[in-house]
């Protein structure tokens, strides 16, 4: 009889180690799975983040491209800052030389003849232009229209309200500066032909600033 109590007795203390195995293995699990899902999410926002990021990018390029291959200045005329009487950024094909774009905004972006970019529904683009000025070895703001530089900014904000500007710098002439001193990232050169026809074209600048 004591044998057998002696024996239930040893069965019941291994039931309740297994028992007490049990609650910790699922603990760990649990606390394992927790940490995984965790850095699961976190790695999924950066990639949803970083692609965001990526896609403003390609946008703002749009538009940054746009503005900075049209004329410095008003191609007809003396012309202040801005877009003159009949340039609109309705139609943006009247916009005929880069500060015309100061000021632009819209939401569902287009390509400058009006064909819809696809995938950016209900993304705003907002685009602001300066004038720039060489003081010393530096440049600064300045209101005068016949500045050396013009400083293009493109915000675009996604339909979540996150924002991201993209900045280009253009110059009037290929020689205001050194290439090697210059803070210009594209820059406007003449290439002239045999036949005495003569080109400009805007190339990017990989200086030292």
């Amino acid at each position: 009889m004591n044998n057998n109590r002696k024996r239930s007795a040893r069965s019941f203390c291994r039931a309740g180690l297994s028992m007490l195995e049990v609650v910790v293995s699922l603990t760990l699990v649990a606390t394992i799975l927790l940490v995984s899902l965790t850095a699961s999410a976190n790695m999924l926002n950066h990639r949803a983040t970083a692609a965001e990021g990526v896609r403003a990018q390609v946008l703002a390029g749009y538009f940054l491209d746009e503005i900075s291959t049209l004329p410095y200045r008003e191609p007809f005329g003396d012309a202040g800052f801005g877009p003159e009487t009949g340039e609109s950024g309705s139609d943006r094909t009247t916009l005929d030389d880069i500060d015309d774009y100061h000021g632009f905004s819209c939401v569902s972006p287009t390509f400058r003849d009006g064909e819809t970019i696809l995938g950016y529904e209900n993304w705003t683009v907002n685009v602001r232009i300066a004038s720039l000025g060489i003081s010393g070895t530096s440049l600064r703001f300045e209101s005068d229209a016949s500045s050396q530089f013009r400083l293009i900014g493109v915000t675009v904000i996604n339909p979540q309200g996150q924002q991201k500007t993209f900045r280009t710098l253009v110059s009037i002439t290929p020689t205001d500066q050194p290439a090697a001193s210059s803070y210009e990232r594209m820059r406007r050169v003449d290439v002239r032909f045999s036949d005495d026809r003569q080109l400009q074209v805007l190339v990017p600048l990989r200086n030292k600033p």
